[in-house]
């Protein structure tokens, strides 16, 4: 059995698996299927927002999801998101409970000519993939013979890895009103999936007496791409970014191994990835409140990968155009001291995301709400940020499970002069 073709029936597995109601390191159940799960982008600020943040032009907070905003720092900065996740996913199978944490997004930015040329440098996990299925079943030993006996179990499938990338970026604020950044990404990933036999003691039943693997594949991926930005200000209190990513080729290097008669091979293959393109604006609403909204397209049905994902695991008939809207307001901190909370930001946004590709024959639909606020740390030095989301993925009549999460992320930002 192929790697691919193990894929095509474990797919079949996981619609009929019954969902265990214990806690498990996973994700949603849609992250088993094609590309895998896109990550939450920005930092703790543009999450508690809904997600905007193309539209930044803050020399104490650049926006690293535009790097033409790294053009205003005029101090060394280094930022660190982190956040954790619990979610609930029924079918009419059952359900499952999952929690999961990540640090998706390191950042560090360095001004060569204060509020004019920057260099940044980071680490982006962008997506994830982390499931497995479990199905009990029964197989009969010694068949025929005087030995033969009934012995219990059940037959897993795990799925996990990840894409990463590292972008290196140079941006340049000609003048006050525009930005531009230029980012070489390099771009590395891996994906594991293993389809492996658990048989219980039959004394038992709970003790598993041995695990016998059917067969295992691993994709190790190498790339790189290159990210073209701007920030543009028509007027001080409005402004317009863009984020351009070109399509781009990543190697895999794939190493599958098969149990019963044992076997390892290795295979060497190419993916053209799309291109992406981001837009975004903030404009004010009067007083200490800002508007913002960004829009994201990546037409993943132009996905150029193996003809084998094709043809064996159907990857390439269930691939849409991926699109994800983020809109939301902020009350920026105050200047002037208030009373108690008033001094504070507030975030309120609310996001939604039509992801890759199609299960069940249908699209899958996300939509959130969230909520944030931060803390200046001490002598204006930096900050931290708090961002609460609710979510729902997918619709059970039309994909057959449907997700639900409460994510808590968390940013801090820390700047200090260094010339």
């Amino acid at each position: 059995m192929t790697p691919r073709k193990m894929m095509a029936v474990v797919a079949l597995v996981a619609a009929a698996t019954t969902l265990a109601t214990t806690a498990a390191h996973a994700q949603t159940p849609f992250a088993l299927r094609s590309v895998g799960q896109r990550l939450a982008d920005g930092d703790a600020r543009m999450l508690g927002r809904g997600g905007w943040g193309l539209a930044v032009a803050d020399s104490l907070d650049p926006g690293y999801k535009n790097l033409a905003s790294t053009a205003w720092v005029r101090q060394l900065g280094l930022s660190l998101t982190g956040y954790g996740e619990a979610g609930s996913h029924s079918s009419d199978q059952g359900s499952r409970r999952t929690y999961r944490t990540y640090v998706p997004d390191v950042r560090v930015s360095v001004p060569i000519r204060k509020g004019e040329l920057a260099f940044s440098a980071g680490f982006k996990l962008e997506r994830g993939t982390g499931w497995k299925t479990k199905v009990d079943s029964t197989w009969t030993i010694w068949e025929g013979t005087d030995w033969e006996e009934t012995i219990t179990g059940n037959a897993q499938f795990e799925r996990e890895g990840s894409v990463f990338k590292v972008p290196l970026a140079l941006a340049w604020r000609p003048a006050p009103a525009f930005a531009g950044a230029v980012a070489l990404n390099l771009e590395r990933g891996s994906l594991r999936e293993t389809l492996a036999d658990y048989f219980l003691t039959p004394a038992s039943g709970t003790t598993y007496l041995y695990r016998s693997v059917i067969a295992s594949s691993e994709d190790q991926y190498s790339g790189a791409s290159t990210t073209v930005a701007g920030l543009f200000l028509p007027r001080p209190d409005l402004r317009l970014g863009v984020t351009w990513t070109g399509s781009h080729t990543v190697d895999g290097h794939r190493k599958t191994e098969t149990g019963g008669v044992g076997g390892r091979t290795y295979n060497d293959f190419e993916m053209k990835r799309p291109a992406e393109l981001a837009l975004g604006l903030a404009a004010p609403l009067g007083g200490r409140w800002e508007f913002g909204a960004d829009l994201r397209r990546q037409d993943w049905r132009k996905l150029v990968a193996p003809v084998t994902w094709s043809a064996e695991a159907g990857w390439q008939d269930e691939l849409v155009d991926e699109l994800q809207f983020a809109f939301g307001v902020e009350r920026r901190r105050a200047n002037i001291r208030h009373g108690g909370a008033a001094n504070l930001p507030l975030r309120i946004g609310a996001g939604w995301h039509r992801w890759p590709y199609r299960v069940g024959g249908h699209e899958i639909i996300e939509r959130s709400l969230s909520v944030g606020t931060g803390f200046a740390l001490k002598g204006g030095n930096g900050h931290l940020d708090a961002a609460l989301t609710y979510g729902l993925v997918g619709d059970e009549a039309d994909n057959g499970v449907r997700s639900r999460y409460v994510r808590l992320a968390v940013s801090v930002t820390g700047l200090e002069a260094w010339w």
